[in-house]
Formats: structure tokens, sequence, C-alpha cells
């Protein structure tokens, strides 16, 4: 009996662990990857880098995207796969998007919301990093 007692509060303490260290961690502020580049770039050198990204994939106050950010640190991007709307955004919602080659950058562009709904093993033969 004293045994389940214990047990008892026990359980009822850790609540309280558990409610203080959930009630610490909203004050922490979030950070995203692309406002830790500096951690994750080493990591990148030498690596052929894919991209699954859309409009929103912005790094910085200028809100640059994310593949223009990428090359311009050296870099080796080689393709980006992009979702629902294309990768600059353009298509409207449920449109089928093709495989195209990004005009600013040169970079090919793999829909994933044409007839390929995934990166098949040939998309990502010479592929070392996805980024998503």
């Amino acid at each position: 009996m004293a045994y389940r007692l214990f047990l008892k509060c026990l359980l009822f303490s850790l609540l309280f662990v558990v409610n203080a260290q959930a009630q610490e961690d909203e004050n922490q502020q979030v950070i995203t990857g692309a406002e830790n580049m500096e951690k994750y770039l080493p990591m990148l050198e030498g690596k052929r880098v894919a991209l699954l990204i859309n409009q929103t994939s912005v790094v910085g106050p200028k809100k640059v995207l994310l593949p223009d950010t990428l090359l311009n640190r050296g870099v080796n991007v080689v393709k980006i796969f992009a979702p629902e709307h294309g990768f600059r955004g353009k298509a409207e919602a449920g449109e089928k998007v093709s495989d195209e080659k990004d005009s600013k950058t040169g970079l090919p562009i793999i829909s994933l919301y044409g007839s390929t709904k995934k990166p098949t093993e040939a998309h990502l033969a010479d592929v070392d990093v996805l980024i998503y």
C-alpha cells in the first residue's frame, strides 16, 4: 500500500517537473536553420546540394531566396525540388507544375507537383545532401 502511494506521489511530482520544463521552453526563441547558416555551411563544403523549397524559403531581413544565398556563399547547389505552386510560387493552387530551369540561377527545377510526387533515384544520383 505504501509503495502505491509512493508511486502516485512520484508521478504527481513528475507532472510539475514536466510542466515547469514546458514553460521554460515556451520562453525560448525558435531560431530557424536559415538563421543558423554559419553552423551548417561547413558541413556543405564539397557536397552536391539539392533543395526542396518554395518561394517562402528566404533568408535574412532582405528575404533573399535560399538558393541565391547558398550560391553566393559558394555552396554547390545542383538542383531544386519544388512542391505545389512551383519554386517561385507562380502556379495556382492545384495546377500541375512541369520541370524547368530557373531563369535566375540556371538550376534545374524538378517539380514534385506534376507527374512526379517524390524525388526518384535518378534525381538523387548526383546529390549528396538534400535540404528541406
